[in-house]
């Protein structure tokens, strides 16, 4: 399955179903409600877990998680 696909179904939350009919993978996660910092926290041991990569302290910086291709960007630049 396409990386952007597995982030959007993981993120993905019926009571936000309108935020995500038109979701761009360039949107703001944050501005649009999708992630808090409860849903960041559990978005980080996703991405640890199902890419095998370990996301530093360093690396926690809102650019690098508030788009789905921002995410993206940030797991490929891991492996």
């Amino acid at each position: 399955m396409d990386m952007h696909k597995e982030i959007v179904e993981f993120l993905y939350d019926d009571s936000l179903k309108d935020e995500f009919d038109n979701l761009d993978y360039d949107d703001s996660l944050l501005e649009l409600g999708i992630i808090d910092s409860v849903k960041m926290l559990d978005l980080i041991n996703f991405i640890e877990n199902k890419f095998n990569i370990q996301v530093d302290d360093d690396d926690l910086f809102p650019e690098n998680f508030d788009s789905i291709n921002a995410i993206v960007n940030y797991i490929q630049s891991k492996k």
